[in-house]
């Protein structure tokens, strides 16, 4: 991540030693978050594409323009962007997609090579260099009010005009929530609290051709509103065909499921180039320059700096993880409970974990079924249950009753409080609520356990202060906790009486493991 031109005694392979080690330092927490956030997994392109920006225009680099010695600021600054930097990185490994997180450290990173790129060669080598990162901003997680503002109304609006457009050819659809409800079945469930997947796999493209051909930024914000169009209308026209082979059958639905998807992100990336390609049409590609001479600057200081700081932050990634290895042992899983579903039952249909749920919530364990009660009451359960790493932080909370059925069509009627649940290890808190959907009533109540604590897993949403809630953030980080290990239970009930008997339908289900 440095410019790789030499000025009279500049050792070249510091430079790409730098390079090379602040690759490495932005890949780490960028490659954990692609893992982990299923709207991410284009992420692994990035850096090939960047890549090719850099090979594209190599013979085009600016020349090298540094002269003399650092002044101590700069020594100053490489003590100071260590240790910003540690604590970043401490709760990064805790918080692996955070977005603020993410970006600060981020910025950190390109910061110090944007800053050493100037020092080389001005203005045109931070040009040079930065240019092509702006690919990243297509790959690195967006902020949560954006899902929460943005994404999700975009999300049910899609689903609106899918129905609208089934009952036109004449599939009966209703609109609800985020997701389409047939006469056979609902299209759009497994998905109802993930955002479109294609969405920021064309805004990188869109950043990419852009950048590529050098477009001017107005119409570079043209492009990429032309790749969030294109996202938007594949995934519509995905909801749609889906809808319609819904109506044939759950057969014919999930044999088609996973190639819409693929389709649908290939039809907006498809999309996208067309539209640069069309944009740029007459202009071609600018010719490349012949490398410049570098003049007489001497770029080792800024070589030995780079390093540095280079060597400093692994210096602080080596730390933190020797104080994640130092925690693990303190952090074993207390005796807990488990769920059995009660399977021998004649009316069970067991609910097993589709690709799409099992890429939002990650678990290590799943079980889920549904079966009928005495007095024409009916149940569905499921369990969720994370061991290792970090998911258990964010997932639950991201994906339970209160948050997921609204997205997909339930109406929140009112809340019930906490009801405990007893067994033979004790008391378990259950949150619970009465929603509607399609006009029935439902009562439901769940809960997230922290099985390294036994005790509820509480996250919270509204702190007395920033002070208070970023100490309970850093609480994790002081105590060494590198992964959150959790189990989400849930319980539906459907027909009369069934807010009265919720306490009593659970506790048979849980068990010691």
């Amino acid at each position: 991540m440095s410019l790789a031109s030499t000025g009279r005694g500049a050792p070249a392979a510091l430079l790409w030693l730098a390079a090379a080690a602040g690759a490495v330092l932005l890949l780490i927490p960028l490659g954990t978050a692609w893992e982990i956030a299923p709207d991410l997994g284009h992420g692994w392109a990035a850096p090939l594409l960047i890549g090719y920006l850099y090979w594209e225009r190599w013979m085009d680099r600016p020349e090298v323009r540094a002269e003399g010695r650092l002044g101590r600021s700069w020594w100053f600054a490489a003590a100071v962007v260590a240790l910003v930097a540690l604590p970043i990185q401490l709760l990064l490994v805790a918080y692996p997609i955070w977005p603020a997180i993410v970006w600060a450290y981020s910025s950190l990173v390109i910061g110090v090579a944007l800053a050493a790129a100037g020092r080389l060669a001005g203005r045109p080598g931070i040009r040079w260099l930065g240019g092509p990162l702006i690919i990243l901003l297509g790959a690195i997680p967006w902020l949560t009010q954006i899902d929460q503002r943005v994404i999700f109304p975009l999300r049910g609006g899609i689903a609106s005009f899918a129905a609208e457009v089934c009952n036109f050819l004449g599939r009966p659809a209703l609109a609800s929530g985020t997701t389409v409800q047939l006469g056979s079945g609902w299209v759009g469930v497994d998905e109802a609290c993930g955002g479109i997947r294609s969405l920021q796999a064309a805004v990188m493209i869109a950043l990419f051709f852009g950048e590529w051909l050098r477009f001017s930024w107005g119409r570079r914000v043209a492009l990429v509103a032309m790749g969030i169009a294109a996202a938007l209308l594949g995934n519509l026209c995905r909801v749609v065909f889906l809808s319609l082979q819904a109506a044939r059958g759950a057969a014919a639905f999930y044999a088609v499921h996973d190639a819409a998807g693929w389709l649908a992100l290939a039809f907006s990336l498809v999309l996208t180039g067309l539209a640069a390609w069309r944009w740029n049409r007459g202009r071609g590609l600018l010719a490349r320059r012949t490398a410049p001479r570098a003049r007489g600057g001497d770029a080792s200081p800024v070589g030995v700096w780079m390093c540095m700081v280079a060597g400093l932050l692994a210096l602080d990634s080596a730390g933190v993880r020797a104080w994640y290895v130092r925690g693990e042992s303190g952090n074993a899983l207390l005796p807990h409970w488990t769920v059995r579903l009660p399977e021998g039952l004649w009316s069970f249909r067991p609910a097993p974990l589709t690709e799409a749920s099992s890429e939002m919530l990650r678990p290590d364990a799943y079980e889920a079924g549904s079966w009928q009660e005495r007095g024409d009451m009916r149940v569905s359960a499921y369990y969720v249950e994370w061991t290792k790493g970090s998911a258990a932080r964010f997932i639950p909370f991201l994906h339970n009753p209160t948050v997921c059925l609204p997205r997909s069509g339930c109406e929140l009627v009112k809340p019930l409080g906490m009801i405990p649940v007893r067994w033979s290890g004790g008391v378990i808190p259950f949150h619970a609520y009465i929603f509607r959907e399609a006009g029935q009533e439902l009562a439901v109540a769940f809960t997230i356990w922290d099985t390294a604590r036994n005790r509820p897993l509480e996250r919270q949403t509204e702190p007395a202060s920033w002070a208070v809630w970023f100490r309970d953030q850093w609480t994790v980080v002081s105590e060494a906790r590198r992964d959150q290990p959790a189990q989400l239970f849930s319980v539906a009930v459907y027909g009369k009486g069934a807010q009265s008997r919720l306490a009593s339908l659970i506790g048979p289900l849980i068990a010691r493991p």
